[in-house]
């Protein structure tokens, strides 16, 4: 832009300033606010113009007020175009947009003007990319106008504000001294400083005001002051002096929205398109219109200059200059009905106030499927609300079949509140016309969550339809195999054996493998525990055969994770990495986070059994990231059980041991997770006060509802907090749970994400807390032997621990001593340090006190009562650095790091050996 930047120096300073932080790895969004003619669009293009000379990547988009606008415009303007490949998913798609802004050495600037009039999808992808900053060199700068704003920007600016990277910035009127020198440039001479300040007073320092004023006052000797009352005047006073021709071409061309097409506006005039060149022409002269970048293309300068003139047109005008739009569109663009079928069904709907319903209906409803197949599903949303709001004289199937397509839509936009909607709507039709078709479909649409209220809508809708005596094999397969997973979600677990076999078997006579994997999931669903480990494998098989039957590589990454799920239960550590492989292919054509979640998340649990933990927690955290721009409800729960099982070995870590966010929802293994989740941990660090309301809150593990995969993990976790809090009935539940699969391993199902050992391990653990020393013993050589075998040497390390204080607390020292030995290395060597500790304190009987001199053997039982050297040096009336050298020699001589082992040791009873 060529005007001068006049009055914004704090705030294009305050730009710049986050523009070099950006440079510099810490991202910013800022979003720019201030009333209609302000100078957002200036101070935004005066930031790109410095970002660009110094060397920064800058790119701009702007949005436009236009009914038709394509889904994703602002991408399409800054990285061309952004219609999806076939198959892929929304947040594949989103993925790109953040790629298609990294690369630029010196970093990038995005710009996004009028961002409150940007469409839906491009705003749910902006919110997406965001998020995904991180540590990008990335600034993005939108500029909005006060007190206007289009849905989509209504919804979405609540959560970009509440970003941490996000900063707002107002502009507000110049200053008087400002406000005089932008009315002394616009006017080209010097003007009387009160003529500048009564400037001020009327325009309240609104630059386009000012400049407004200042042309009148160009080129005259009259300095009186003429302020249109309002901005609108000002688009009136413009047109006036122009010609009958332009004027009746822009007031037609105002229906068509910001920008538009001269061949169509041709039409809407009843004139050649040549003939309207030269109109066109005087009105980019007079300030009205603008030059676009499209060929045959103007915009109107302003949104201001549109609404003025399409205030203007009587109704009756409207609907005759619609109908005229859509015609010549249909006409002029027959080749390219998709791309303009938005605009046809914006043009036909209002054109339909006179006339026939029907083309708009029919083109609202294809311009829906274009914008769901190109994944702008809050674009589709809105367009089939415009092909149902006239869609009375539809037949009550067609009407019901719209209502699902919307749902369908707006569930795949996150709006759960429409979806349900149109789902009882179309229910409610169903039964008018008696469809059972339809009814069925109906219940189809929506997924369970885990919410309770939510769940049960869903499954009485099921239950509804599958009441129907005759409904195709395919659509019964996919409703009994719904109606497993919400049973499953709401832990009605009786039926789901049944209804999902039942599933599995009406999708074998449909030849779509689409509705065999949905049955398949099912199955797996209702048979995910340990007591069918034999069906898993044969699930995983088939449901990777399936998805290779149908070239889906989605369905193929389940049944791998399925595959590694099952070797998991068999502790095939070697043959889950020879899988890893086949699980990363099938990650990387699906695309997407999700599957990439999936990857990092099997990859994570073998590296945490392998005692590899700084790759475990590593590979957890780049998953958590995507769950977190993804709002994946297992996202942080999955996080924080790799933390605590880590912290298990190495140590707690401190996140560990607060309750998470949104824990105390009422579903029941919403609580029974989270409870068991900090409580573990915390028994791990000694805070038993702590965690014992946390599980008592629980009630009896007896009336617990555990989801069958989650049921080995729970019976594990809840079993070792139990016996930490030394509540020996519940431990003795736990055993006997655990004792029926004393030959496997705690692992979860449908992706595993932690490896707990083998069951031997806490069947041991169990029957120490019991005072069964004999079957402890037996019970953890078992699973020391097994965790060594398959290459899990964390859980060896903790069984040879155990095994080795139950050893030497029965008397037999030397084998306790040897163990000891032999698994101090490999914890050392993973970074265990509080089984170090422990292991220490055994491996120390080998030297005994005889070790000790007499004069050590007293300061080491004053160190177990907890003096301090200098106390140590008083009680034995020696020097602080003499007692502080018998502490070191007692360190050195037993081995040990810390005097807490020396304390640990003296009350084993070893000194009075």
């Amino acid at each position: 832009m060529s005007t001068e930047l006049i009055g914004r120096e704090a705030e294009l300073a305050d730009l710049l300033g986050r523009l070099d932080d950006a440079v510099h790895g810490a991202p910013q969004l800022v979003i720019c606010s201030g009333e209609a003619g302000v100078g957002k669009t200036r101070l935004a293009a005066e930031l790109a113009g410095r970002a660009r000379r110094h060397g920064v990547r800058t790119l701009w988009a702007r949005a436009l007020e236009l009914p038709d606008t394509p889904p994703f415009w602002l991408w399409r303007q800054v990285l061309g175009t952004a219609t999806p490949a076939p198959g892929a998913d929304r947040v594949a798609l989103f993925d790109g947009f953040a790629a298609g802004l990294d690369g630029a050495a010196d970093g990038v600037l995005l710009v996004i003007d009028d961002i409150h009039w940007a469409d839906g999808p491009s705003l749910q992808a902006l919110l997406y990319v965001v998020r995904a900053l991180r540590e990008r060199r990335i600034m993005v700068c939108a500029t909005e106008c006060a007190g206007a704003a289009g849905a989509g920007w209504t919804s979405i600016k609540p959560e970009l504000v509440r970003e941490p990277i996000a900063r707002s910035l107002t502009l507000r009127g110049l200053s008087p001294a400002d406000s005089a020198r932008c009315l002394r440039r616009e006017a080209g001479r010097a003007l009387p400083d009160d003529l500048a300040g009564d400037a001020f007073d009327m325009t309240a320092g609104n630059p386009f005001y000012l400049r407004e004023l200042g042309r009148s006052l160009r080129g005259s000797t009259d300095d009186a002051l003429r302020l249109p009352t309002s901005l609108r005047e000002v688009v009136r006073a413009r047109m006036a002096p122009r010609s009958p021709r332009a004027r009746e071409l822009l007031r037609a061309a105002s229906i068509l929205g910001e920008r538009f097409a001269l061949a169509v506006a041709a039409r809407l005039v009843d004139r050649p398109a040549t003939d309207c060149l030269a109109a066109a022409d005087e009105a980019i002269e007079a300030g009205l219109l603008a030059t676009d970048e499209e060929p045959g293309t103007v915009r109107f300068a302003h949104a201001l200059v549109r609404a003025t003139l399409l205030d203007g047109l009587s109704l009756r005008q409207r609907v005759v200059l619609h109908e005229r739009a859509a015609v010549a569109i249909e006409e002029l663009y027959p080749d390219a009905v998709e791309e303009n079928s938005a605009a046809l069904a914006w043009h036909w709907a209002n054109a339909a106030v006179a006339g026939s319903h029907e083309p708009a209906v029919g083109w609202a409803r294809r311009a829906a499927e274009v914008a769901a197949r190109e994944l702008a599903f809050e674009e589709a949303v809105r367009l089939y609300g415009l092909a149902l709001a006239h869609a009375a004289a539809l037949r009550p199937g067609e009407r019901g079949a719209l209502l699902l397509r919307r749902a369908a839509a707006a569930a795949r936009a996150g709006d759960r509140m429409t979806a349900a909607a149109d789902c009882l709507a179309a229910q409610a039709v169903a039964r008018r016309s008696g469809d059972p078709v339809l009814l069925a479909e109906a219940a189809l649409v929506l997924e369970p969550i885990g919410d309770r209220s939510w769940d049960r809508d869903i499954a009485d809708a099921c239950a509804e339809a599958l009441a129907a005596a005759t409904l195709p094999a395919s659509l019964r397969a996919r409703l009994l195999a719904r109606a497993t997973e919400t049973a499953s979600y709401l832990g009605a677990l009786d039926g789901i054996d049944e209804s999902s076999r039942a599933a599995l078997a009406s999708a074998e006579h449909s030849a779509d493998p689409d509705v065999l994997a949905a049955a398949l999931r099912a199955r797996q669903l209702a048979c995910g525990g340990p007591d069918h480990h034999a069906e898993h494998r044969e699930l995983a098989d088939r449901m990777i055969a399936t998805g290779a039957l149908a070239r889906d590589p989605s369905v193929e990454l389940w049944g791998h994770l399925w595959r590694i799920d099952a070797l998991w239960e068999r502790g095939e550590l070697s043959a889950i990495t020879g899988e890893l492989p086949s699980l990363r292919w099938c990650a990387e054509r699906t695309g997407g986070p999700l599957a990439r979640w999936h990857l990092l998340i099997a990859e994570s649990a073998l590296a945490q059994a392998r005692a590899e933990f700084d790759d475990a927690l590593e590979l957890a955290a780049q998953a958590h990231t995507l769950a977190t721009a993804l709002g994946h409800p297992s996202g942080a729960a999955t996080y924080r059980a790799t933390l605590a099982i880590v912290g298990h070995h190495r140590g707690p870590l401190p996140q560990t041991l607060t309750l998470p966010q949104g824990a105390a929802r009422g579903e029941v293994p919403n609580q029974l997770f989270a409870a068991l989740g900090i409580a573990f941990p915390m028994v791990d660090s000694g805070l038993l006060g702590a965690a014992e309301p946390l599980y008592r809150g629980l009630g009896s593990p007896r009336t617990w509802l555990i989801p069958p995969p989650y049921l080995l993990d729970v019976l594990a976790v809840g079993g070792a907090v139990a016996a930490a809090l030394g509540i020996d009935d519940d431990v003795g539940y736990f055993r006997d749970r655990l004792a029926a699969y004393r030959d496997g391993h705690v692992v979860g199902g449908g992706g595993n994400a932690q490896y707990l050992g083998p069951v031997a391990l806490w069947l041991g653990k169990f029957a120490v807390a019991l005072g069964d020393p004999d079957t402890a013993c037996r019970e953890l050589r078992a699973a020391a032997r097994t965790a060594r075998t398959i290459g899990a040497p964390g859980w060896a390390v903790e069984a040879d621990c155990v095994l080795a204080e139950q050893l030497s607390a029965r008397g037999v020292r030397a084998e306790a001593v040897a163990i000891a030995k032999a698994a101090l290395p490999v914890a050392v060597s993973a970074g265990m340090t509080p089984w170090v500790d422990r292991l220490q304190v055994q491996a120390a009987h080998e030297i005994g006190c005889a070790a000790l001199t007499p004069r050590e053997r007293q300061v080491a039982g004053l160190v177990a009562r907890g003096l301090t050297n200098h106390e140590i040096a008083a009680t034995l009336v020696l020097s602080d650095r003499t007692a502080q050298n018998h502490v070191q020699h007692i360190l050195t001589k037993l081995g040990f790091a810390t005097r807490s082992q020396i304390a640990a040791w003296v009350s084993s009873g070893r000194l009075a050996q």
